[in-house]
């Protein structure tokens, strides 16, 4: 372990997902990273719908004396107007650090920084030769059918589209999804009444965290703990917009 190894962190940033199944892999990932590259912190992120988002893994990076960030997209395909958003955030990031803020690097697109089609090549060539065909994997499953519970709709009145897209999740989003359900499941008549639902980027950015309450189309925003519980008790058990949080739609419930 040298003294560059104990300066030098990298993030991992992936994806997120809704299930801790799916995003257990990048977290296992980093793990195995890290026995790699022996003294140096290595750190799984999540652009959108999971947690830590980039600006809480590179702050747990600072706070850990990394002098130098490495910053390693994983996404297929490589989107362009993302990655410069990601930079952004980066920026925004070292301007609330201040002073004596960590250097950062962004790696280049993942099919770019290694020799990807060899490895795709290797996979399928160990895939043809190992591994059981589809009908042995689903054995005796009723692959037919789904489970019955997935014809059957949930009783509700009202959605709260809760978005998790990049730029909402880099703001908090994410974090406050178990706000979001644990408000209406703690809330007899809002869980009887409203079904949440995480959307991707609903595009008023500067207005997030950010949520849409339906049938009526009202959005909100943005959103902290307090506002959350404020805006779904106003907005479907006295059928009244919040004014404090209103960002577009009507300006009451009786304009819907």
């Amino acid at each position: 372990m040298t003294t560059d190894d104990q300066r030098t962190a990298i993030v991992l940033l992936g994806r997120g997902g809704v299930a801790k199944s799916t995003t257990g892999e990048l977290t296992e990932l980093a793990a195995q990273l890290a026995q790699q590259w022996p003294g140096a912190q290595v750190q799984p992120a999540f652009i959108d719908r999971w947690q830590p988002d980039l600006p809480a893994a590179l702050t747990t990076c600072a706070d850990a004396g990394a002098q130098t960030i490495a910053i390693l997209p994983l996404m297929l395909p490589d989107e362009a107007a993302l990655r410069r958003w990601l930079h952004k955030v980066a920026m925004r990031w070292r301007a609330a650090r201040g002073d004596g803020s960590p250097k950062l690097v962004f790696a280049e697109s993942l099919s770019h920084a290694v020799p990807l089609p060899a490895l795709l090549a290797d996979a399928a060539r160990r895939t043809l030769a190992s591994q059981p065909d589809v009908p042995t994997l689903v054995g005796d499953d009723d692959w037919q059918n789904g489970p019955k519970g997935w014809s059957s709709v949930p009783e509700h009145t009202h959605h709260a589209l809760w978005c998790t897209g990049p730029r909402c999740a880099a703001i908090g989003a994410v974090a406050l999804w178990p706000v979001l359900t644990g408000t209406i499941n703690d809330t007899p008549e809002l869980k009887k009444r409203v079904r949440p639902l995480q959307t991707s980027c609903q595009y008023p950015c500067n207005h997030g965290p950010l949520m849409i309450v339906y049938p009526e189309g009202v959005w909100y925003g943005p959103l902290d703990a307090d506002g959350i519980r404020r805006t779904l008790e106003c907005h479907v058990l006295c059928h009244e917009v919040d004014a404090a949080t209103h960002v577009h739609g009507p300006q009451t419930l009786a304009d819907a």
